[in-house]
């Protein structure tokens, strides 16, 4: 998800209104090669920018307790309706990531996918994941990268709100890295996200205790 717009709520909202399955229904490619580093049955999941729950859903249904947090009300009210409808543990909280603070130690792991904001936002929401780890949880992280500048399949328009893997690097010094690398991908994930894209993906576990 991305916050580059005067109104970031109202946005979302209405693209969400618009479109209810906006990326898709399956989880993210990403998250599900990584399905093997995440918590066993009765974990707890913080899934950040979630958006209307496609990843939350799946983790859900892979026996975890997952913990949503988004801008738009209505992707959440999506998300509310189907996790009850299929009898999953899933909460949701309606926030601006921008000031949000993560319950501290709180996750056996974190997800950010395609979550995009202005630097001083990234670094602020990187921290509060980290923050929200307990120790040794892992993150898994997946973002478009400088080079989807000159593809069409998504993200954002502006290179300061793309990634790259020394950005990830300086985000996350309080993680041990298993998996950071730059990539070209075909994306199918709704009508959102179609096409070739240039990605940066990650994969980290807490070691350190991070700073507040």
């Amino acid at each position: 998800m991305m916050l580059n717009h005067a109104n970031p709520r109202a946005f979302w909202d209405s693209r969400f209104a618009e479109i209810e399955s906006l990326y898709g229904q399956l989880p993210n490619a990403w998250l599900y090669e990584c399905a093997i580093s995440l918590p066993p049955h009765g974990g707890r999941v913080l899934c950040a920018a979630e958006g209307q729950g496609r990843n939350a859903l799946w983790l859900a249904r892979q026996g975890c307790e997952v913990h949503a947090v988004d801008i738009s009300a209505v992707a959440l009210e999506q998300l509310e309706r189907r996790a009850r409808q299929s009898g999953l543990p899933i909460t949701c909280e309606q926030a601006d990531l921008a000031t949000w603070t993560a319950e501290p130690e709180g996750f056996d792991a974190a997800l950010l996918i395609f979550a995009h904001f202005p630097p001083s936002v990234r670094r602020h929401v990187h921290a509060q994941a980290q923050r929200a780890l307990k120790p040794r949880g892992w993150l898994v992280l997946e973002a478009f990268a400088r080079e989807q500048l000159g593809l069409e399949s998504g993200g954002p328009r502006n290179p300061s709100w793309l990634y790259s893997e020394s950005m990830l690097k300086a985000d996350f010094t309080g993680m041990q890295i298993a998996v950071l690398n730059e990539t070209r991908i075909r994306l199918d994930e709704g009508p959102g996200h179609q096409g070739e894209a240039a990605v940066v993906r990650l994969l980290a576990r807490r070691v350190d205790k991070p700073e507040a």
